[in-house]
């Protein structure tokens, strides 16, 4: 079972990284190099959280203690990112992979920017994608959004996107030492979420 971390305060500083497991072949003769994509491209996010008092600082501790033990669920930092409404989008039709995701339950028109990110919720787990293209839902609310990295968890009909408020789910690393009360006051508390799949 995920925990859902605390959403205050919001992290002092959030760092993103694409965690790539495609790669280049060199020709062995001196041929053209080739870009080879494989299923795994995925997400993780450096956190450090600000300093805190020390009520709140046991509420975050206790929570990444428990997310080691499964998995932990971070609202994706997007400064500046404003969506707005989205409705209520949805993966429209199932078995979807490539990079290529068609939804709907958008409000009519609703432009969709490059670079936004978004959750597809597969099976109860989350998988965090990046748009890649800008879209404009047609008059019923559907669109074709292009994504990277590739889908990895072929989504069922109707499965869940969050794209208002994108959420990372995935192991929790860091420095469990730094993580007590009194260090947490001076430096804040830093961790790593990985997703896992």
């Amino acid at each position: 079972m995920s925990v859902t971390l605390p959403t205050t305060p919001k992290p002092a500083s959030a760092t993103p990284r694409p965690l790539d497991w495609g790669g280049e072949s060199e020709a062995a003769l001196g041929g053209p190099t080739q870009r080879i994509e494989r299923l795994g491209s995925r997400f993780s996010v450096d956190v450090t959280l600000p300093d805190m008092l020390a009520d709140v600082a046991i509420g975050w501790i206790a929570d990444l203690l428990a997310a080691k033990r499964s998995s932990g669920v971070l609202a994706f930092p997007q400064p500046g990112v404003e969506v707005g409404d989205e409705g209520t989008p949805r993966v429209n039709g199932g078995g979807q992979l490539g990079t290529s995701l068609a939804i709907d339950g958008l409000p009519a028109g609703k432009v969709i920017k490059k670079g936004w990110f978004l959750t597809i919720i597969t099976n109860g787990r989350r998988y965090l994608h990046c748009i890649t293209a800008p879209a404009v839902a047609s008059g019923g609310g559907a669109v074709t959004l292009s994504l990277d990295p590739m889908i990895r968890r072929a989504p069922t009909d109707n499965a869940v996107i969050k794209l208002a408020v994108p959420e990372i789910e995935g192991a929790v690393q860091g420095s469990e030492a730094g993580w007590n009360v009194g260090l947490a006051a001076i430096y804040g508390i830093s961790f790593t979420l990985a997703e896992r799949e």
